[in-house]
């Protein structure tokens, strides 16, 4: 069930109307009932391998982690974790490397695999059930009863791709009763809206310029690699950002307020501020489970603490898929970390505002971020390190100059115009508060033209839709 398809709208206009007509002690259960039959309508059979993650962590967490006297149980827990996402994920992976380094060393080893589907949401709900471990040998409180973490878990807007939400973020909703109002109502509906938007209209758009950017086979000039790979990055962060607020509305419609994920990443003014806008729950996981316990084991070294940064980057990359090209991006990441706390730390260091040189020195900071941000994403695209080189020598030696030799002309002025089109609405998001303020007259105007906004929105919608396709992050 695709959250763009109409389908998933007629599923959660149901769950609504069913879950708000029934008394408060019953509403938990209609949910849960609904997040496994959401679940369900991909493979049924995963439905058992979510229950059991499930099952296992609440057991863990409610009876044994609290009474632990060392941290050996939440190793075991973790690993437990770690066991289904390494078989389903990774098994091609290590099979493959391992019969390439055999290879080398002389050794004719080419085991044969049985076929892996990978299950949707496996590193979600893996990432979610460590947090709660980690956090309960923390000493926050476990859930009591198996329904009430079983909902938490398999929550269906944040199940197949996030955000990544912990348990003390959602557990008073959970436990308590829940509330609706017209704030509520309308918030939730404008972020399903948004996310329609962001996906069907602009993601899906540019995703056969991306594509055919990085054709297997291909050698694309220096304009396809570029715009290609701009095309991608602006793909991706609709494609995810628009999916985040499907999910966070939706859970706004059933009185939960998730955390957002995504702030206006590319106008981020150096490395460490993009990853505080981009996925952000990831970038907080990723900090508070393994880069800061890297660095309290090697606390004794303090000097080692960029080589963890770039360790546990390089770890995030691998989360984002069984390849080297995802294990390069992370590393590139952790490397961009580092030299935004180490040679560029000044470069990258927010001036004292008001000054005109000032706000040179963000804008310059802010392009350099975001050329760096895109030079990753050739790695995050490209399906081998042998096509990722070849897009980047392509742009540094501007091969065939100004002319693309894969994209049409009218597709570079589609990437052009959107990634125009998103500059300009942070500035107006960002100025048309002010405008309000000081005059009550745009104020007025505003709140006539709001409606005709959603409107044009929801053609929009309808005039772009085509068959509903899977979220980028869905592989994931």
């Amino acid at each position: 069930m695709i959250f763009t398809s109409y389908t998933y709208l007629v599923f959660v206009l149901g769950a609504f109307l069913v879950h708000w007509s029934l008394p408060a002690s019953r509403r938990n259960v209609l949910l849960l009932l609904a997040s496994y039959a959401f679940y369900c309508s991909w493979a049924w059979q995963y439905g058992f391998l979510l229950l059991g993650a499930s099952l296992f962590n609440w057991a863990w967490g409610r009876f044994v982690l609290p009474d632990a006297k060392s941290s050996k149980p939440l190793v075991v827990g973790i690993l437990v974790n770690l066991v289904p996402l390494g078989y389903f994920k990774y098994t091609g992976f290590m099979v493959d490397n391992g019969s390439a380094v055999a290879n080398l060393l002389g050794v004719n080893w080419h085991p044969a695999l049985p076929e892996i589907l990978l299950p949707l949401g496996i590193s979600f709900f893996t990432f979610a059930g460590i947090a709660y471990l980690v956090d309960v040998a923390a000493g926050e409180p476990p859930f009591a009863r198996l329904s009430e973490f079983l909902l938490f878990n398999g929550f269906w807007p944040k199940l197949i791709a996030g955000p990544i939400v912990r348990a003390d973020e959602i557990r008073e909703p959970i436990l308590g009763a829940r509330t609706l109002d017209v704030a509520d109502l309308s918030a939730g509906s404008w972020r399903i809206l948004s996310g329609f938007f962001k996906k069907v209209v602009l993601a899906d758009t540019l995703a056969p310029i991306a594509d055919l950017a990085y054709l297997r086979g291909s050698s694309p000039n220096a304009m396809d690699g570029v715009f290609g790979t701009l095309a991608f990055g602006l793909q991706i962060y609709f494609d995810f950002s628009g999916y985040s607020d499907i999910a966070i509305g939706t859970a706004r419609l059933f009185g939960f307020r998730f955390p957002e994920n995504f702030d206006w990443p590319y106008l981020a003014r150096s490395p460490q501020e993009f990853w505080n806008r981009w996925h952000k729950t990831l970038s907080r996981w990723i900090r508070d489970y393994v880069f800061t316990p890297l660095t309290f084991a090697a606390r004794r070294s303090p000097r080692s603490g960029p080589l963890w940064l770039v360790v546990a980057m390089a770890a995030c990359g691998l989360w984002h898929g069984a390849q080297w090209t995802f294990v390069l991006w992370g590393i590139w990441h952790g490397l961009l970390l580092v030299l935004n706390q180490t040679l560029l730390a000044r470069f990258f260091q927010a001036p004292p505002a008001g000054a005109p040189p000032a706000r040179i020195r963000v804008w310059t900071a802010a392009v350099v971020t975001f050329a760096a941000v895109s030079a990753g994403w050739i790695l995050f695209r490209a399906q081998s390190a042998s096509q990722a080189w070849d897009v980047l020598s392509g742009i540094l030696t501007l091969r065939g100059g100004l002319r693309p030799g894969v994209l049409r002309e009218n597709a570079i002025l589609v990437v052009a115009v959107i990634f125009l089109g998103l500059v300009v609405g942070q500035f107006l998001r960002g100025s048309l508060g002010k405008w309000k303020e000081r005059s009550p007259r745009i104020g007025s105007v505003a709140r006539v033209l709001e409606p005709a906004f959603y409107v044009l929105l929801i053609l929009a919608v309808f005039v772009f839709d085509k068959e509903a396709s899977a979220f980028v992050y869905f592989q994931f």
